[in-house]
């Protein structure tokens, strides 16, 4: 663990609270709760139904289709990180907090659930071009039982396998990078999120409660260091801002979303020097990465130059074969220059990717 003794004064919420913070201000949910009726819904979406996967599918099931059918209707909305009994209640739930609420009641009825941390890859607005998004995801795993599993399968698809319940299906793709997260994790980031949400709000005094809690649950990921940097940004607190961003650039010296905000924050106070420095870490890292390359490819075709496009899509899938986006974009160049064989071998290679589970 990297020494944090220089932060005594950020992370006591003297320069929020006016004083240092008391434990019991802390916020203290219980993010995997289950109420009767939740409990009552589980076992009636899975009751009669033996199978691992197929209770498993029955429970997401039950709990995405409208009310006018007989289900929960739980819909997607990007707004306030919410624990999973809020979620059952209000019939709106973000990925962290649908995640929250599948598990706990697949809990319930007896499957080995958890939450699955999904790290998509990064995109950036091309009317910023230093904009760095490294976006993080999380959906619900069901383990089958059965032994030497070697395959994953998503919700709608039949192989027999573990199974990944996801908000967003659309955003999951099976050969992104994730891991299992345990219960510590979880609720850092669930505090982390809701700490800023609560920041953009206009409420500080709960937002650093709520950052607090989350470094108080985990201080090992860099994003929940990042996050309380920003808040500290957010309140014009530069000099603070900066240490805490230093700080978790300790902990993870490639964490591109940390260099982009300090190399803002020097631009602010008008260190030219430490943000050109890190203005440019930030700008190789970009350039050689093949989402930045796939968006480049799009803003030549708007442009009309698809030879341009169709030399950077290259690039980007020679980086990376298992984005059916970028061969897909491919297919689009192809047909614009007239190389049907090409585009029809692009779209061959997307089915083949939508068809084969890893």
């Amino acid at each position: 663990m990297t020494d944090k003794s220089s932060l005594a004064k950020e992370l006591s919420g003297e320069l929020i609270l006016g004083r240092a913070y008391l434990p019991a201000e802390l916020p203290d949910l219980e993010l995997f709760g289950l109420t009767p009726e939740m409990k009552q819904f589980a076992e009636a979406a899975t009751a009669g139904i033996n199978s691992s996967g197929a209770k498993a599918e029955a429970l997401h099931k039950a709990l995405m289709t409208s009310t006018n059918y007989g289900g929960r209707g739980i819909t997607y909305s990007a707004y306030d990180t919410i624990t999973g009994i809020e979620a059952f209640e209000r019939r709106q739930a973000n990925c962290l907090s649908y995640t929250l609420l599948y598990v706990a009641m697949a809990r319930h009825v007896g499957l080995k659930a958890e939450v699955n941390e999904v790290i998509l890859p990064p995109t950036w607005d091309m009317r910023a071009t230093d904009t760095y998004l490294l976006m993080r995801h999380v959906n619900a795993k069901v383990f089958m039982p059965r032994a030497n599993q070697s395959w994953v399968r998503v919700v709608g698809n039949a192989d027999i396998s573990d199974i990944v319940v996801d908000l967003e299906m659309r955003r999951f793709r099976p050969h992104y990078k994730q891991k299992v997260i345990g219960k510590p994790l979880v609720a850092a980031q669930f505090y982390s999120n809701r700490g800023m949400e609560l920041a953009a709000e206009g409420k500080p005094r709960e937002a650093f409660l709520y950052l607090r809690k989350a470094l108080l649950m985990s201080e090992e990921p860099s994003y929940i260091w990042s996050n309380f940097g920003s808040f500290y940004r957010r309140q014009g607190l530069l000099p603070e801002a900066e240490k805490v961003y230093l700080h978790g650039l300790q902990i993870n010296p490639r964490d591109y979303t940390i260099m982009h905000n300090l190399a803002g924050i020097y631009q602010e106070i008008g260190n030219k020097e430490r943000a050109d420095y890190y203005q440019k870490r930030v700008r190789l890292h970009r350039n050689a990465n093949p989402y930045f390359m796939f968006k480049r490819a799009e803003d030549e075709i708007a442009k009309g130059d698809y030879p341009a496009a169709l030399e950077l899509i290259k690039k980007a899938i020679k980086k990376e074969g298992n984005e059916a986006r970028f061969y897909t974009l491919a297919a689009t160049i192809y047909d614009a220059l007239g190389e049907a064989d090409n585009a029809q071998n692009m779209r061959d290679k997307v089915y083949q990717l939508s068809t084969i589970r890893f």
